[in-house]
């Protein structure tokens, strides 16, 4: 049975800052996150990791921390304990996993933070932490309603958890991390082929009993978490040319054909040619080979189609999970996630409401009338939707340049429920909702797909006629009535705004152009005078 892992109530209303804090073998990571309790809204504000490698300073058998490790540990949480204070932190979560687990001095430390940082930490089970796993892998990703398998491979410990949709069939938790691992076969460097073929074997003998409660030939859908799978992901987006996924991590999704040369690579190289990849964090340089054999198992194991890596994992499980059970919230579906991000981004970026919302209720309703004619279904009504909502949001860099700067903001911003194609799709949308058209020249552009190229190219010229649309009318869509043929497209607007027409030199110059490259029709725009009720 899983229990409930906090069990000290909030009590304050107006309680805004918690902080969650994953100890494991191999990093520290801070969370703070900003709560707004009347509708239990979750904005992640800080985030900061340190190496500390407490699994190396196990010593002895059975195992205990070290001096040196238990001092490093007390030094590094002193600075997130001091960092969280000035970001105004009332509540701490703090959990402790596979190196807290196996070390048979734990109380040793755990009284020691006790005493000097009056800090309380909870030790998990490996079943606990693949709950928790899965609670912030499901609020940063749209998970697929086929089989998957997410697998979080850590310093001391791998989780595993498959599930469909929403639900979970089963979670399990190994001691198969990169740094057990390398404990467990230290070799030479790069490793021969006896000693990866010795971790394979390993491999195989620990997860064999777990293997029969999974669909063998069923999951296509790999999730990867931590950052020895971030890591990997960004050898892969090197490797691949893809110089935004590298960037922009989260949500990169890739085949498991793109993953092979990479691990031969990793398998082949030495650590100071491993140190040079593209991508490569030093910190594990020498660890990853582990990981990446870890990987390739389950490759060989199960039908694996697509591998997407997730920055959202234990930490972030700790902090929705924090606010689940101390909060009124309902069933976070997908949807609601999604219009959640957007609205915390627009609110953090301080967005004017109004003109949002106006330009994303004409770019939907002009979306549905010319739906015959660009053909596109509810997934790209949704981008343009969002993509209207915050094509302004670089204002609050600068308003010159504002489309490129809104670009910027959506490629580096921490967006859950999004993956990272659809915030590149979302940030070119944003960057051509002014007067340039699209470009090969474009960096961001030119890393499109050709599918989405042309999807930009049908949905941009309707967020440009929505954006002015909300600017000059301020209304949102009233009577609007199309009409088309193969040479041209009608748009007739009725409007309360009096003399609408002095709009339409501008109106003209900013989308003719790119709506007749895209729809190779000419585009007509007037309006009809109808005088408000008020």
């Amino acid at each position: 049975m899983l229990l409930p892992i906090f069990t000290i109530y909030l009590t304050n209303p107006m309680v805004e800052r918690i902080a969650a804090l994953d100890l494991g073998t191999n990093s520290f990571h801070l969370l703070i996150a900003r709560i707004h309790p009347q509708n239990a809204m979750v904005i992640l504000e800080k985030r900061r990791r340190e190496f500390v490698f407490l699994g190396r300073e196990l010593e002895g058998d059975p195992p205990v921390f070290s001096q040196r490790g238990i001092q490093k540990a007390l030094n590094v949480l002193q600075e997130f304990i001091a960092e969280g204070e000035k970001q105004g932190v009332s509540q701490w979560i703090a959990c402790g996993t596979e190196a807290f687990r196996k070390a048979a001095n734990a109380e040793v430390l755990l009284s020691k933070l006790r005493k000097s940082l009056g800090l309380e930490i909870r030790i998990l089970t490996g079943e606990e932490e693949a709950r928790l796993i899965y609670e912030g892998v499901r609020h940063g990703l749209p998970l697929p309603e086929e089989p998957f398998l997410i697998m979080d491979i850590g310093g001391g410990s791998v989780e595993f958890i498959w599930g469909e949709g929403e639900t979970i069939h089963h979670l399990f938790s190994v001691p198969l991390g990169v740094t057990a691992l390398q404990r467990l076969f230290a070799g030479t460097d790069p490793l021969s082929p006896s000693e990866i073929e010795a971790i394979r074997r390993h491999i195989k003998q620990t997860l064999t009993p777990h293997w029969r409660t999974l669909p063998q030939d069923k999951i296509t859908h790999l999730i990867g978490t931590s950052g020895t799978f971030k890591t990997l992901g960004r050898l892969v987006a090197y490797h691949a040319g893809d110089g935004t996924a590298s960037q922009t991590i989260h949500g990169f999704r890739f085949g498991p054909m793109l993953f092979y040369p990479v691990l031969q690579k990793l398998l082949t190289l030495p650590l100071s040619e491993r140190l040079a990849l593209k991508g490569m964090q030093a910190e594990r340089a020498p660890l990853i080979p582990y990981g990446a054999i870890l990987v390739d198992e389950i490759l060989h194991y199960l039908p694996i189609q697509v591998i997407t890596i997730s920055d959202y994992a234990l930490r972030e499980g700790l902090i929705y999970d924090y606010v689940r059970q101390h909060f009124e919230v309902p069933s976070l579906q997908q949807a609601a996630l999604r219009e959640q991000t957007v609205r915390t981004l627009a609110e953090k970026y301080q967005l004017p409401s109004q003109h949002a919302e106006y330009s994303r209720l004409w770019a939907e309703r002009l979306f549905d009338e010319l739906k015959p004619l660009h053909g596109l279904g509810s997934q790209e009504r949704e981008w343009l939707g969002f993509s209207a909502y915050l094509h302004d949001i670089g204002h609050f860099i600068n308003p010159s340049g504002h489309h490129k700067h809104g670009l910027y903001i959506l490629l580096n911003s921490p967006m859950p429920g999004f993956t990272s194609e659809e915030l590149l799709l979302m940030a070119n949308l944003t960057r051509y909702h002014r007067k340039g058209l699209p470009s090969s020249e474009h960096f961001h552009y030119s890393a499109l797909p050709r599918a989405q190229k042309k999807t930009i190219g049908l949905l941009a010229p309707l967020l440009r006629l929505a954006d002015l649309l909300a600017k000059y009318l301020h209304h949102p869509p009233q009577g609007l009535e199309i009409r088309w043929n193969n040479h041209q497209v009608e748009i007739q607007i009725t409007t309360s705004e009096s003399n609408p027409q002095r709009y339409l030199p501008s109106i003209e110059a900013t989308t003719q152009e790119f709506f007749e490259r895209s729809y190779n029709r000419h585009l007509v725009v007037s309006f009809t005078c109808q005088p408000s009720l008020d």
